[in-house]
């Protein structure tokens, strides 16, 4: 029977060992992505000058001068590795990347679209009171600016916002209570809302600024990544419950 070896040319277990630490250690989603991840790097083509590249700045971080061909070997022989192992595991991250630009760009402007209020960011200043006279009253004042909202805050909120001088956020839209956006949702910076009753306490709510997301390069990193994990979490299940994931979807990937 084959053996695992851990480090190369030194072996740890056989094959059925590894199957049962698998299984009684829960590895099984962990060399599921593994797998994933070596199907990706095996996909993506990279030129020579690309590898060399990431070569170089793979053994400068490890410490390793790349004009130095002794201290390169040595370090290959101290970890067990061919060069081969080299190219594969300083490129193994840019392949990765660039697989999920490649396939998922044209998704994100629709994953977007279908998440951003979830991305948007609200901040709002909030009293909350028990009883509704007061509601109004502290309303009213506001109003008539006979005290700041933050003052009132402090003075008579029931929450946690009392210690905040009543500002609340920013915060996604989607993680406010569904009520407070509704009510948000079509007002103007600085605009006052009216008490209104909720569960088993009044609010009064001022919008202070409405954050919507934008589609920049850093939101479109972040659904770029939403995508590919969205992406290998579903073939990661495919492949623990014993079936056969689709094929990659390589003709999406740009030939070198």
């Amino acid at each position: 029977m084959a053996d695992i070896e851990l480090h190369p040319g030194t072996p740890s277990c056989d094959v059925a060992t590894l199957n049962r630490l698998a299984r009684q250690q829960e590895l099984g989603v962990a060399m599921a992505r593994a797998l994933i991840y070596d199907e990706i790097c095996q996909a993506v083509p990279l030129s020579q000058d690309d590898s060399d590249v990431l070569i170089r700045m793979y053994l400068e971080q490890q410490g390793i001068d790349p004009n130095n061909a002794d201290a390169h070997q040595t370090f290959l022989q101290v970890k067990g590795w061919s060069s081969e192992d080299l190219g594969y595991i300083s490129s193994r991250w840019e392949r990765i990347e660039r697989f999920q630009n490649q396939i998922f760009a044209e998704e994100v402007e629709r994953q977007f679209l279908s998440r951003k209020l979830a991305h948007d960011q609200v901040t709002y200043s909030m009293i909350r009171v028990r009883d509704g006279d007061l509601a109004f009253e502290l309303h009213q004042r506001l109003l008539d600016e006979e005290a700041s909202f933050a003052d009132l805050a402090g003075k008579y909120s029931d929450g946690a916002e009392r210690d905040s001088e009543g500002i609340c956020g920013p915060v996604p839209f989607d993680q406010a209570h569904a009520t407070v956006v509704e009510k948000l949702r079509g007002c103007k910076e600085g605009e006052l809302l009216e008490p209104f009753f909720l569960v088993d306490i009044w609010l009064i709510l001022r919008l202070e600024r409405w954050q919507g997301a934008r589609l920049d390069d850093a939101m479109r990193s972040t659904m770029l990544e939403e995508l590919f994990d969205q992406w290998v979490d579903q073939r990661i299940t495919t492949l623990t419950e014993g079936r056969t994931p689709d094929p990659l979807p390589t003709h999406l990937l740009k030939r070198v």
